[in-house]
């Protein structure tokens, strides 16, 4: 099965959220053994140990938002606002 470039930055994105859910102690430790194995089939773990390392360094520098990474080129030809240039609201503790 082909996915589609939009379709592997969804599922970048979906993996970046259930890590930071994960970090923040979202699942039982059944649930995330389950999704650790889920995100080992889909990710090398050299990416993952990376991702990591950034987030590590992230926090370490007192950054307390959360921030998932897209790709740097730009999707959309137009200057005309994207389904890219809106936020979510912001998740409040």
């Amino acid at each position: 099965m082909q996915l589609a470039p939009e379709q592997v930055q969804s599922i970048n994105i979906l993996l970046s959220a259930v890590q930071v859910a994960q970090r923040r102690g979202a699942f039982s430790l059944q649930d995330a053994s389950t999704l650790q194995e889920a995100i080992d089939r889909l990710v090398p773990r050299e990416e993952q140990e990376r991702q990591a390392a950034e987030a590590a360094a992230t926090d370490a520098s007192g950054d307390e938002a959360e921030a998932v990474s897209l790709p740097e080129e730009d999707c959309c030809e137009s200057e005309d606002l994207c389904e890219h240039d809106t936020q979510p609201a912001a998740d409040s503790e």
